[in-house]
């Protein structure tokens, strides 16, 4: 027997602890969710495709977190793509910057 097949999580990222540190420690909550989606998480995690159900959680969590702050950058950019003076200080800015373009190629 090899000193990994006694440890299941090696090898297994799905099987491997969520590590934490003192600057953001783990902090335990309540929530409600509904059965199916708890008989879900539970089956996922008793087919080895999630360490725990708090660490699948989480990862949905943190997933849904980095969307919304992406969407939160999109729709700033599409304002302010509908900002004329923006658009118009990009275009000079753009137009400056056109002769450093071929800087350093070889001719």
């Amino acid at each position: 027997m090899t000193s990994n097949s006694r440890r299941p999580d090696v090898g297994n990222p799905a099987r491997r602890r969520r590590l934490t540190s003192s600057a953001d420690p783990l902090e335990k909550v309540t929530v409600r969710l509904h059965a199916s989606v708890s008989s879900a998480i539970r089956n996922l995690v008793s087919a080895g495709n999630a360490p725990s159900a708090g660490a699948f959680i989480e990862d949905a969590v943190m997933r849904r977190l980095r969307e919304l702050r992406q969407e939160k950058v999109y729709a700033a950019y599409a304002a302010a793509a509908e900002d004329l003076a923006f658009m118009a200080d990009m275009t000079t800015t753009t137009e400056a910057f056109e002769a450093a373009v071929p800087d350093g190629l070889e001719a």
